[in-house]
């Protein structure tokens, strides 16, 4: 009996040491469960705190919004840019955070941000109480829920004074060279000018007198070989200069306007290039335009010709000008098109001559535009748009340049 009691108190004591032993690895399995989690909770709250002062010290402004403009939530950026604490924007209207902005075309913005899917932009020009005016940019998106809209807000004061400040240089840099053209080109005048009414005269007298000299000296054979010579060499100067008039100030441009100075000009231009076959196509009133505008067309066509004979090694050409009337606009336009089938370029390299340069300062300057297509083995082609005058003048003249 006694054996009995003895052997119930040694299975009670084994299964409370079995219970004990259990009991501490729970323990200690709970520690270091906990552990972990205190571990987690660190990591989650040092991401949390590092995820927060990227959203807060970010170089734009975050801002939540409802459907009605409200500040639901802004980073300390945002509240910098619109200069109020963070505490007082929460929940008052985005547009009252200035003294001057264009409601109309905020709340059209708003509108579009929550009908529209994709991210809307807007540019905002604003003012302060103090009337410093800024201009911000807005970038914004609906949630999914399309409750609240996220909006990126940037200050582009500086970037908008800085593209001004481009825009007024390039303005400046255009008038500059539409300057130095109408400049090069009076020059070239009076240099015209000189050489025909200075040179030309001498070269004529001397003309003359080299054929006194040759009607009195028919005979004799010490006179006459050097007379002929005189006379070869002021013809081959003859030529010589009424090339370099031609090229410095086409009379035909003065004196008949600028469709027969460019058929004279395509005409002589085949004449010594007889290789390639020059078309030159004219449509609409083409003579009632001002000098400065006649003067850019033609060096434009000079230049092209220049360029295809020097480097498209190309069998065929085309000049195109047409007059583009727009009803009911006060400018018409000078549409200029140069084509070759050529061996042709890839566009996307930069250009190693002046030609090309030259025509897009030239249109540039005149505010037109100009394009170029062109690839290897497939030709070039250049398009050029220049603003006009209105005219109401409609004719057709097509010319074939053998």
């Amino acid at each position: 009996m006694g054996s009995e009691h003895r052997r119930a108190d040694d299975v009670i004591s084994h299964s409370k040491m079995e219970l004990l032993v259990e009991l501490q690895i729970h323990q200690t399995e709970l520690e270091m469960q906990n552990l972990e989690l205190k571990e987690a909770q660190q990591q989650l709250e040092e991401s949390r705190n590092h995820y927060a002062d990227l959203y807060d010290y970010a170089p734009v402004g975050y801002l939540t919004l409802d459907k009605t403009g409200d500040i639901r939530a802004i980073n300390l950026t945002g509240a910098g840019v619109l200069g109020k604490e963070r505490a007082f924007l929460i929940g008052r209207p985005f547009i009252a955070c200035f003294s001057h902005i264009d409601h109309q075309a905020f709340f059209h913005y708003l509108h579009d941000i929550f009908n529209n899917p994709s991210k809307a932009t807007l540019d905002l020009k604003v003012g302060n109480a103090q009337n410093r005016i800024r201009f911000i940019h807005l970038e914004s998106k609906a949630d999914d829920d399309n409750n609240m809209c996220r909006m990126i807000m940037s200050d582009i004061s500086q970037l908008k004074e800085t593209v001004d400040n481009n825009r007024k240089l390039l303005s400046e840099n255009r008038r500059l060279v539409k300057e130095l053209f109408h400049t090069q080109e009076k020059e070239r005048r009076a240099l015209a000018f000189e050489l025909h009414d200075e040179l030309g005269q001498w070269l004529t007298a001397i003309r003359a007198e080299n054929e006194v000299i040759l009607n009195s000296a028919e005979n004799n054979a010490n006179i006459t070989p050097s007379a002929q010579a005189i006379k070869d060499c002021t013809q081959k100067m003859h030529e010589v200069i009424h090339n370099m008039l031609h090229q410095l100030r086409p009379a035909l441009l003065d004196a008949l306007g600028l469709p027969n100075a460019l058929l004279e000009l395509s005409k002589q231009w085949s004449l010594h290039r007889q290789h390639i076959i020059l078309e030159l196509k004219l449509q609409g009133e083409l003579t009632t335009f001002d000098e400065q505008l006649n003067i850019a067309v033609f060096r434009l066509v000079q230049e092209s010709l220049n360029n295809i004979c020097s480097h498209a090694e190309a069998t065929w050409a085309q000049i195109s000008l047409v007059h583009e009337s727009i009803e009911n606009s006060p400018v018409d336009y000078l549409y200029l098109k140069i084509e070759d089938n050529g061996k042709g370029y890839d566009v996307n390299q930069p250009s190693t001559g002046l030609g090309l340069l030259g025509m897009r300062e030239r249109v540039i300057s005149m505010n037109g535009t100009l394009s170029i297509r062109s690839a290897c083995s497939e030709g070039t082609e250049i398009n050029i748009r220049l603003p006009i005058e209105n005219s109401n003048n409609e004719e057709t003249n097509i010319h074939s340049v053998d």
